[in-house]
C-alpha cells in the first residue's frame, strides 16, 4: 500500500532570516533552516517570483504604481477631486472604500490598494496588478504558477485564499488534514508583517505573533502525523522586516522645486523607494541634483538593476530610482502618510531584508534564492 505523503508549504509574510534567528522559533519542526536571498522591491516583486521560479524582469511584476497616459488611466475622473487635501484624501476609512469601488467598477480580481497616492496625481497613473496573480492568467509575464502544476499533477492539492485572514486559513488548513485527503497544500499567512508594520520587528507584540506563529505551525505538524505517514513541511517568506528609525522628507522638498508633476515629470513615493520618469532635461536635471545631494539614499544604477534581475527593458517601473537607507522611511510617501514602525523594500544586500527557507527535508532542489522555492514545490508534485 502507497504511503501517504502530505507536503505542506506555508507562505510566511515577512519571515526575514535576522527574525528566524533572533526569535530561535521552529527548530524542532523545521531543522533545515537557511537564508534566502530576496529581490528588490516589495511583495508585489516577491511574490509572483516564488510563485512562477521566474525573475522580476521575466514575469514583469515590480511595484503597483506605474506612469501611465492620463486618457487610459483607470483614475483619469480623480482629477475631479484633485482640491481634496492629501490628509483628507488619505484617511484610511476614504482610501479603503475608493479601492473596493474601483476594484469592483473596473472587475479586478487581484489585490488592489489605493494606499495615500494624492488624488491629484491618480489621472497619471496605471495600477499593475488587476488580475489575481495566484489564479491563471494572472502573471503579467504569461508564466504558469506552481498551482497550474500542481493541476496538472493529478494529486489532491489546496491553496489557501489570501483574502481571508490568518485564523480561517489555519482552520480550513486543519480541516483538510482531518480528511486526510490533501497531497499538496500551500497555506498562506499575512499575521506576522502585519504585526511587524504596526509594532516593529522587535517589540514585545512582534515577539508574541513569532510564539503564536510557532505554536500554530507546530498543531499542524502534530495533527498531520495523526492522518500521513509522512509529512513534509517547508516554511518560507518574501523578505524580512527593518525596524524604522528615521524619517524622510524628500518628497516634500521634491514636490517645492519649480516643477510641475504631469508636465514635467512623474514620480511614485513608495514607501522606501522613489521611481521617476522625466519630460524634460530641466526636471530631470534639478530633481537627480536633489538626489544627489540627499543623505538618506542613493540613486539606483543601471547596474545594479540588472544585478537585481530588477532591470526592465521599457522602464515601466521608473527611469530613474532612488533607494533610501535601511531604517528610513519617506513620510509622506504613496504608500503612507505618517510613521511605520517596521517596513521592508531596502537593498536585497542588507541582513533584515534576507527571507527564510525553513524545512523538516533536504531538498534535491537547494534554495538560495527566492527563484528556487518554485523548483521544490514543482518537484513535490512529481513525488
Amino acid at each position: 500500500m502507497k504511503k501517504k505523503t502530505l507536503h505542506l508549504f506555508i507562505f510566511a509574510d515577512a519571515l526575514g532570516w535576522e527574525l528566524v534567528q533572533h526569535y530561535g522559533i521552529l527548530k524542532k519542526v523545521t531543522p533545515q533552516q537557511k537564508k534566502c536571498e530576496t529581490l528588490f522591491g516589495y511583495s508585489a516583486t516577491c511574490d509572483p517570483t516564488i510563485l512562477t521560479g521566474a525573475s522580476p524582469r521575466e514575469h514583469g511584476h515590480f511595484s503597483f504604481f506605474v506612469k501611465c497616459d492620463p486618457k487610459r488611466s483607470p483614475f483619469k475622473l480623480m482629477r475631479f477631486f484633485k482640491w481634496i487635501p492629501d490628509r483628507i484624501g488619505g484617511y484610511h476609512k476614504i482610501r479603503n472604500r475608493l479601492s473596493r469601488y474601483f476594484s469592483k467598477s473596473k472587475g479586478y480580481t487581484g489585490y488592489f490598494q489605493l494606499y495615500s497616492v494624492p488624488f491629484r496625481f491618480l489621472p497619471w497613473l496605471d495600477y499593475t496588478e488587476k488580475q489575481d496573480i495566484y489564479e491563471p492568467g494572472g502573471i503579467i509575464g504569461g508564466q504558469p504558477t506552481i498551482f497550474e502544476t500542481w493541476k496538472q499533477s493529478g494529486k489532491v492539492w489546496h491553496r489557501s485564499n489570501w483574502r481571508n485572514g490568518d485564523a480561517a486559513n489555519y482552520a480550513e488548513m486543519e480541516a483538510l488534514i482531518r480528511k486526510g485527503e490533501v497531497e499538496l497544500a500551500y497555506l498562506f499567512t499575512a499575521g506576522l508583517d502585519a504585526a511587524m508594520h504596526r509594532y516593529g520587528p522587535w517589540s514585545p507584540q512582534a515577539k508574541a505573533a513569532f510564539l503564536e506563529f510557532e505554536q500554530k505551525v507546530e498543531s499542524l505538524e502534530a495533527l498531520a502525523k495523526e492522518h500521513y505517514d509522512e509529512v513534509r513541511i517547508a516554511i518560507f517568506s518574501d523578505h524580512g522586516m527593518t525596524e524604522v528609525t528615521q524619517n524622510s522628507d524628500l518628497r516634500r522638498r521634491c514636490e517645492a522645486l519649480p516643477l510641475k508633476y504631469g508636465v514635467d515629470y512623474i514620480a511614485v513615493w513608495d514607501s522606501t523607494m522613489a521611481r521617476f520618469w522625466f519630460s524634460t532635461d530641466v526636471a530631470r536635471e534639478q530633481i537627480t541634483a536633489l538626489l544627489q545631494q540627499a543623505n538618506e539614499g542613493a540613486i539606483v544604477s543601471d547596474e545594479q538593476l540588472a544585478d537585481w534581475r530588477c532591470d526592465f527593458a521599457d522602464q515601466r517601473y521608473g527611469e530613474l530610482f532612488y533607494l533610501l537607507k535601511p531604517g528610513i522611511l519617506f513620510v509622506p510617501s504613496f504608500l503612507n502618510m505618517s510613521h511605520v514602525p517596521g517596513m521592508h523594500g531596502y537593498s536585497p544586500d542588507d541582513k533584515d531584508s534576507a527571507a527564510s527557507w525553513l524545512a523538516n527535508f533536504e531538498s534535491k532542489h537547494p534554495v538560495n534564492r527566492l527563484e528556487d522555492i518554485y523548483a521544490v514545490m514543482q518537484a513535490a508534485a512529481l513525488d
